[in-house]
């Protein structure tokens, strides 16, 4: 991208599907890069209020009078609509489909910021719905050279991203996606990792940190030079990161615990945890390490067909000693209009769930023997309670599956 004039810039964030709504950060580096080639950037995310009506929240961009508008969702619906409103603005518009959970700088942004610079000497440019930027193959040069992202124009404190204590929490990343490399991610340089550690800690006071996306535990090189020079740059801080429970064993959750790990996250599918026993007895004693370590853990389930399988998945799940389990169906590659809605399972797994955990509790608290007991007195009318009230709010059709 080469220097050309400076133009007003407005990057928009369209709400998503995706709640709670996180800082959308792929547009912070991106304004970070426009803001070094001397681009006047601002950053409205409307998922903030997302009740707002589309217009009404496309009205502050008036008064900056941006030159162009970059608009990001996964919504059509909302990109079109936003091109729409945005007409009026004479300006011009580049539409970037793109989830709020993804980062793709370094790919398609590479030819949004090259049209950007374009933009600034040809004004009359214009890209419609039809042509959107295309992605490339490759990262545009060195990740480790991308400045940090313009978090001073996000509203950090208005997400409800928080830490396990409840304090304010915010998204670093660990590595970027890259479709060449064999997990899909090439990990950051730990030295500009700690860097930004130290220079959001002490711009603006943020001192809990989420990796997502990439298993810190696939680099193990890396991660303990991570580990060793977070520990050396003695922040104060705690982090939270996605890792492999095959990999992991006393020593280095004990090294987790020194750097400031306060969380772990385990991404496991049903099919998984159903059909290895070892992996089963990988999780508890995971579990049990972490808690002496005072480390949180929290596990991600990929709920898979058939669907009827969920409380027994459930039952094994709440077994586990969690603090904290998360339900997702895997989206289908092709949605048919005659498909059956299967997120509503994601609910179902939740309340089953805290059920399980209640019976744990009763048989962690009066032996295995009389907390059985009491729990088959009570489990059956629990589960079909659960069951009734999904039928009663208009899925009949679930209710009799199960």
């Amino acid at each position: 991208m080469t220097k050309g004039s400076r133009v007003n810039v407005a990057l928009i964030a369209l709400p998503s599907h995706t709640l709670p709504a996180t800082p959308p950060l792929t547009l912070a580096y991106a304004a970070a890069v426009l803001e070094q080639h001397r681009h006047i950037v601002r950053i409205y995310d409307l998922a903030l209020k997302p009740d707002a009506p589309l217009s009404a929240s496309l009205h502050p961009l008036r008064a900056f009078r941006p030159h162009t508008i970059v608009v990001a969702g996964d919504r059509l619906d909302l990109l079109d609509e936003a091109i729409c409103l945005l007409d009026d603005l004479k300006t011009s518009v580049v539409p970037i489909r793109i989830s709020r959970g993804e980062i793709e700088i370094g790919f398609g942004w590479v030819d949004v910021f090259d049209w950007i610079d374009a933009r600034s000497r040809t004004p009359d440019h214009r890209i419609s719905l039809d042509k959107l930027p295309k992605a490339r193959s490759k990262p545009g040069g060195n990740i480790d050279r991308l400045p940090f992202p313009a978090r001073h124009l996000l509203s950090i404190e208005s997400y409800a991203q928080r830490a396990v204590g409840g304090e304010l929490q915010t998204t670093l990343l660990a590595g970027f996606p890259d479709e060449q490399a064999s997990d899909g991610f090439v990990p950051r340089s730990p030295a500009q990792i700690v860097a930004e550690m130290r220079s959001v800690s002490r711009e603006y006071g943020v001192r809990h940190y989420l990796l997502p996306g990439m298993s810190l535990t696939r680099h193990r090189d890396w991660l303990n030079e991570l580990l060793g020079l977070i520990c050396e740059a003695n922040l104060g801080i705690g982090w939270e990161g996605c890792v492999d429970i095959d990999v992991l064993d006393e020593a280095l959750l004990a090294h987790f615990a020194q750097a400031g790990c306060e969380t772990i996250r385990l991404d496991l599918t049903a099919s998984r945890v159903f059909e290895s026993h070892q992996t089963r007895s990988q999780i508890k004693r995971i579990v049990a390490i972490a808690r002496r370590h005072d480390i949180y853990v929290r596990a991600h389930l990929e709920l898979e067909p058939p669907y009827e399988a969920i409380p027994h998945l459930v039952d094994v799940a709440a077994t586990f000693g969690l603090d904290d389990a998360i339900f997702s169906i895997r989206p289908k590659a092709s949605q048919s209009p005659n498909d059956t809605d299967d997120s509503q399972w994601e609910a179902v797994a939740r309340q089953l769930y805290y059920v399980g955990r209640k019976r744990q509790h009763i048989v962690d608290r009066f032996g295995p023997a009389l907390g059985a007991l009491i729990w088959k007195l009570r489990h059956s009318k629990l589960v079909s309670d659960v069951f009734s009230e999904r039928g009663s709010s208009g899925h009949e059709d679930l209710a009799g599956s199960a």
